[in-house]
């Protein structure tokens, strides 16, 4: 007789995601915070892409410059640590991210 195991695959559970927008951008948005949630992990990036497509084409290029790229004067911040290698950051568990845009004054 044939003893054939069939594996499940793992069920990724949905991840809670908090957003906080801050400065400039909260008021483009008109709102301070977001909360999402996913059913598989994500790239940051990607998330940041698909968040910024939701939106109107300004908060878009407040975030990305015209190559798309991430503009290099956007702070972020997940659980208040700051990411410095956007390529390297999966989101894949419950947690907050901060989106600081540049602060200007005289």
């Amino acid at each position: 007789m044939n003893n054939i195991i069939k594996q499940r695959k793992r069920k990724f559970p949905s991840v809670n995601i908090k957003i906080y927008y801050r400065g400039q951008l909260a008021d483009l948005i008109n709102s301070t915070t977001e909360e999402i949630t996913i059913d598989s992990p994500i790239s940051l990036i990607d998330l940041l892409n698909n968040l910024a497509k939701k939106k109107d084409a300004t908060v878009n290029d407040f975030i990305f410059d015209e190559n798309n790229n991430l503009r290099k004067s956007l702070l972020i911040a997940v659980d208040n640590n700051q990411v410095i290698d956007l390529s390297a950051m999966t989101i894949d568990r419950d947690c907050e991210i901060t989106l600081f845009p540049p602060i200007a004054g005289g």
